[in-house]
């Protein structure tokens, strides 16, 4: 398949790689973070403003039972440190530049609030206080579900908050009745929430493969792996406003493969469809920058596009494309111009003059490409942009 294929082969590996560890290889894991960070901006923020009213309730209803030390602790631990923490945090998601960071920064707000609240409880429970558990509990279903971390994350944060819990409580508390079913609830609820924590990250990286490969398949003509004429047109008028803003070179080439209406008639339709199939892989081949690329425009059309290229490469660029077809030497016994398979180009090169210039380069690329056909065929003729009258070089 033509190299442009790739972007949906890479989701396609993936998927059929597998991904047990919740973690994907080389840059697809970089684009699903900000696809996570996306997905669940609005639900961070949600999630943060549902905690500070819940805080908010909770508060006189703990300070009700809670007096000396560590009512104070309570108040500086609750009150003057959490609530402004999530406040920050809740800040953090109306930033893009901050969000990427939001997963660690809710590790460290959970974990300090899980700390704090067992430190609480067992305090409580020591003074014979009330100091209800649960709290623990709820918690950790906010770190596996709300807390907008990744699963490794969450289960680190749990788990500090689980062991941090038990190890206090054996230290400060003395053996009571009840205390290994708190711990047999506690694990029974970290294991719970982990698994379908687990299972809810692995589908949702299931989903942004497929999502990913989906936004392929729509920009991707079915035939030839290439971009199709809609996936050209965003990027020729993307890449033209660039490069006015730069003031960088765009180098644009309509192909045609000559007499191709006569190989169908001579071969068939399969044949036909292999042939174009060679040509957008050898065309393909000549767009290697990152910037470069090269679509089905349509039929047997196809464009080409060379992004900041030095002046003289132009040329260049047209002599490899023709030549990387006649290599090809795909027979077309049917061709009036020779015995194989030839095509014509019209290329323009030059920078922008003006932001929104894209349809005018394709016009004036498929003029030129109109003056090679009509000139004898098998040839490329190049223009600079602009001047349509007059022809800078011509590739044979």
């Amino acid at each position: 398949m033509p190299e442009l294929d790739w972007d949906l082969q890479k989701y396609d590996r993936q998927l059929k790689k597998g991904f047990k560890s919740l973690s994907f290889t080389g840059e697809l894991e970089s684009e699903f973070r900000s696809f996570f960070h996306a997905r669940n901006v609005v639900k961070q923020r949600g999630a943060i403003m549902v905690g500070i009213i819940l805080l908010l309730l909770l508060i006189p209803l703990d300070i009700a039972h809670l007096d000396g030390d560590i009512l104070t602790f309570y108040l500086i631990a609750r009150v003057w440190i959490t609530i402004p923490i999530l406040v920050v945090a809740l800040l953090f998601t109306f930033r893009e530049n901050l969000r990427r960071y939001f997963s660690v920064f809710s590790f460290f707000i959970i974990t300090f609030i899980g700390i704090t609240t067992n430190i609480q409880v067992v305090y409580g429970l020591q003074a014979g206080l009330f100091a209800p558990y649960e709290g623990a509990m709820l918690l950790i279903m906010v770190a596996f579900f709300l807390g907008g971390m990744y699963f490794r994350q969450s289960l680190a944060c749990i788990i500090i908050i689980a062991l941090s819990y038990m190890l206090l409580s054996e230290i400060y508390l003395v053996p009571y009745q009840y205390k290994l079913h708190q711990y047999f609830f506690i694990f029974a609820t970290c294991l719970i929430g982990g698994v379908s924590a687990y299972t809810l990250e692995y589908q949702v990286r299931i989903s942004f493969l497929q999502r990913g490969a989906l936004k392929c398949l729509a920009k991707t003509d079915p035939l030839t792996g290439l971009f199709n004429r809609g996936a050209l047109n965003q990027k020729l008028t993307h890449l033209t406003e660039y490069a006015y803003r730069e003031q960088k070179t765009i180098t644009l080439m309509l192909v045609d493969v000559d007499f191709f209406k006569y190989f169908n008639d001579l071969y068939g339709h399969l044949k036909g469809d292999d042939c174009l199939v060679k040509v957008a892989t050898a065309l393909a081949r000549n767009c290697q920058r990152p910037l470069d690329f090269a679509g089905r425009y349509g039929g047997e059309e196809f464009l080409l596009m060379w992004f900041d290229a030095a002046p003289n490469e132009a040329r260049t660029f047209a002599e490899k494309t023709k030549r990387s077809i006649d290599q090809l030497a795909v027979p077309h016994n049917a061709s009036e111009i020779s015995d194989i398979v030839t095509i014509s180009g019209g290329m323009v090169t030059g920078v922008p003059t003006r932001p929104h210039l894209a349809e005018a380069i394709l016009h004036q690329a498929d003029q030129s490409l109109y003056r090679a056909k009509e000139s004898g065929r098998n040839r490329i003729i190049i223009q600079d942009l602009g001047d349509e009258n007059n022809i800078a070089a011509l590739v044979k």
